[in-house]
């Protein structure tokens, strides 16, 4: 990054910071009020940066007499870029700004939502903040605390371009939940931290664009003639996507699974930051050009310049090179890009945004279709060398050591521990560690062994976990679903009630690509909110529910008719990503993890999302691979229900809507046969027959089909008719045997029937 991108971003940043100060107290123009409190709190004297913040909107900039190359003329085009993605008019008719206006939820407008939640003020690490249909205001002491916090935060920050990830890193903490316009003629669904963010990203991409072109006066070429610059293709929008993730994660044969697995998977994620963070370094950008990453996926805003494209294109030969390297053909990166103009990013004409992804989609399905050249092709046959054999985790063929593991697989193995408990993820030049692309390694540290380690030449930037930090080349912190209640399958397994096995849930949102690309479409809107800021803002929020909010739904765990206890569930994160869920528990816990995971959602995404998943029960030692492909089936059973939406236990047949697996087959069927039954455990006479007849109860269910059965089932209920003089029992066992005689005629009664009596079976069976 040079000084002019580098003056560029800290403008963009910071260009709006007096809109905290007027809504705190300070009731002048919020570009005045910013300029002096940057210049003074923060202590930048830089003129460059001061004239962006001064002198962001036309009225000011117009009679400000700056040179004709004033960065002041890029920020403001770049605001204006951005604030036009933002603000689109309300329906309903208003007119002045309200100084105490909540957030939005951008949810509101998404999937033909039509919905008026707003955010309560929060800080951006205090947990889920749940949008809510009450009355919300923004108080003066809210404010208050926020612009201390970025004065304080602002202070410890060495103003050049080592710590612009962590200006970046301050606002994102602390402006999250924060609306960027307080207009009520506007829908205020976008936080001033991604208007700011996105001020930035567009800001450097125009001057890059400019460079190019050897263009200097930005006065006539911007302001004068703003309109035809719209029009531009100045920008490019890029997608890179990992291939291989699941065989890579999931395709492992090892005493150590669960560790393996947990290190498999948070390797993959950081891989992807770190090459996002190489292109991004390569290219003199920030990661405010970063607009989603999750999942193995990504998008990055970039300038239109043939050094960009030559560039980008350079860096993905260079990693799938080394992905050939050191994992054969097991990942594979492919990238997509399709030149924008502004009034594209603002979706001007109308259907242009969705062109921009459809045809960065057929770029990378272009280019998965045809991964390797010739040359490669040649190499890969003829890469065996003697003395190798087949590493005993991951399968591939290599030079192993003492332990029969390749040198990755042994060092991914030693990683395990450190990604529960180290707080930090340096990469580094020569340091031994993970071999990461690009010849770089990955090393975890504690505080004051990155500290020592920023001092050194080997040193090139490192990531946090879950928490926000500052500091020289900190790139950002890694949002990590990194929960887990027990280190073994057998712990997990054991911790379970009823039998000891283990339950597998995997899980990801319904119509993710489509809804990224034209979830906020509608007819009835004319697609005014149809935006990259939108985009972004949506992605960001989806991210954070899936990497790291995650972790205190499992922490506090609320559904419990099965365990009957809240808190803490006996499961461990395989992988949370962008949109998708892969954990192990026991098994109980792993059901009602599930339903927490869909009510957490539903109330997080205002019900505009759905989700679908796979849930299988295995033994302790089953192979962690077949349990994948298997639950993934289960999955995919799920998703081909009608409007998706639901869950597959157990086998094929077992597919239901969320609803209908709560509330008929858990809070109807299970309690029903649960409460019966306990009510009968005790009676010495009924006890043992009780258990049995489920199980010949299943039998006649599983055969309905043949009248006799019924007629049997009739005989095997009547066995459990209790004793004349109990009046109480009798009751209970008419009201039960009519219920359940009624389930087995119906077909969609007696299939969720016998889902529940297999979760009943499963919580009363002695461990094995």
């Amino acid at each position: 990054m040079n000084h002019t991108e580098y003056l560029l971003t800290v403008g963009g940043l910071l260009h709006d910071v007096g809109k905290l100060l007027y809504r705190y107290n300070d009731k002048r123009n919020h570009s005045v009020s910013g300029f002096e409190f940057i210049q003074k709190e923060a202590n930048i004297d830089d003129m460059d940066i001061l004239e962006q913040i001064h002198y962001h909107h036309a009225a000011l900039l117009r009679n400000a007499k700056l040179k004709n190359s004033s960065l002041a003329y890029i920020t403001c085009i770049a605001d204006n870029i951005s604030a036009a993605a933002d603000r689109r008019k309300n329906n309903e008719e208003g007119w002045g700004f309200v100084r105490e206006i909540a957030l939005d939820s951008i949810f509101n407008r998404l999937n033909e939502n039509d919905e008026n939640k707003k955010y309560p003020p929060a800080m951006l690490d205090k947990g889920i903040n749940y949008p809510t249909s009450k009355n919300i205001k923004y108080s003066e002491e809210f404010y208050s605390k926020c612009i201390n916090n970025i004065k304080n935060c602002m202070r410890a920050i060495e103003y050049n371009e080592n710590y612009i990830n962590s200006l970046l890193e301050v606002l994102e903490a602390n402006i999250s939940f924060i609306p960027s316009s307080t207009s009520i003629n506007e829908i205020a669904d976008i936080s001033l931290f991604d208007h700011s963010k996105t001020t930035a990203a567009i800001a450097c991409c125009i001057y890059q664009y400019l460079e190019q072109n050897n263009i200097t006066d930005y006065y006539s070429e911007l302001f004068l003639k703003e309109k035809e610059f719209h029009n531009k293709k100045a920008f490019l929008l890029y997608s890179i996507d990992i291939s291989g993730i699941q065989d890579f994660i999931y395709t492992i044969s090892t005493d150590k699974a669960l560790k393996n697995l947990r290190a498999r998977s948070f390797y993959i994620e950081l891989t992807m930051e770190h090459i996002i963070d190489e292109l991004l370094t390569t290219l003199s950008l920030s990661r405010a050009n970063l607009l989603y990453c999750g999942g193995g996926h990504a998008y990055v805003i970039l300038s239109n310049t043939k050094k960009t494209i030559q560039m980008i294109t350079d860096i993905e030969k260079e990693i799938n090179h080394w992905f050939l390297e050191n994992f054969d053909t097991a990942l594979y990166i492919a990238g997509g890009f399709t030149p924008c103009s502004a009034n594209d990013l603002k979706n001007e004409p109308q259907g242009s945004y969705g062109d921009i992804f459809k045809n960065i989609s057929n770029n990378i399905s272009q280019r998965k279709s045809s991964r390797y050249t010739a040359n490669d092709i040649i190499k890969l046959n003829h890469n065996v060398a003697d003395g190798e054999r087949e590493c005993s985790v991951c399968r591939k063929t290599a030079k192993l050591n003492n332990n029969q593991r390749c040198s990755i697989c042994e060092a991914l193995e030693n990683f395990s521990n450190d990604i529960i408990y180290k707080e930090f993820f340096s990469i580094t030049k020569t340091a031994k560690g993970l071999p990461i692309p690009r010849n770089k390694y990955i090393v975890a540290d504690e505080k004051q062994s990155l500290v020592e380690r920023m001092k050194t030449d080997d040193y090139v930037r490192a990531y946090c976990k879950n928490k926000m930090y500052t500091g020289n080349h900190i790139a950002c912190k890694l949002w990590v679903g990194d929960y887990k209640n027990g280190d073994t399958f057998e712990e997990l397994a054991n911790a379970a009630n009823g039998i000891a096995k283990l339950g597998v849930l995997r899980a990801d949102i319904d119509n993710l690509g489509q809804t990224f690309v034209s979830g906020f479409e509608s007819a009835e809107n004319k697609d005014k909110y149809v935006t990259i800021s939108r985009t972004a803002t949506f992605s960001r929020k989806l991210s954070i529910f899936f990497k790291y909010h995650i972790n205190e739904i499992l922490t506090n765990g609320k559904y419990c008719t099965i365990t009957n206890k809240e808190g803490e569930r006996n499961i461990a994160i395989v992988y949370s990503g962008g949109d998708d869920v892969f954990v192990v528990g026991a098994w109980d816990d792993v059901i009602e993890f599930a339903i927490d995971l869909n009510d957490a959602l539903n109330a997080y995404a205002q019900e505009t999302l759905t989700i679908s998943a796979g849930i299988g029960i295995y033994p302790q030692k089953y192979p962690i691979s077949v349990m994948a492909e298997q639950t993934g089936e289960l999955e995919e059973l799920s998703k081909q229900y009608p409007n998706k939406n639901a869950v597959t236990l157990f086998e094929e047949g077992n597919t239901y809507h969320w609803d209908t697996f709560i509330n008929d087959v858990l809070e109807d069927k299970y309690v029903k046969i649960r409460d019966f039954f306990e009510s009968i455990e005790n009676k010495n006479n009924h006890a043992a027959r009780g258990k049995a007849f489920l199980y010949r109860l299943l039998e006649l269910m599983r055969n309905r089909e043949e009248k006799i059965n019924i007629a049997r089932f009739a005989y095997v209920l009547a066995r459990l008719e209790p004793d004349e003089e109990d009046k109480q029992a009798n009751e209970n066992y008419k009201r039960f045997a009519e219920k359940i005689y009624s389930w087995i005629k119906d077909e969609k009664q007696c299939r969720q029937a016998i889902t529940a009596i297999y979760i009943y079976i499963y919580s009363i069976r002695e461990k094995e």
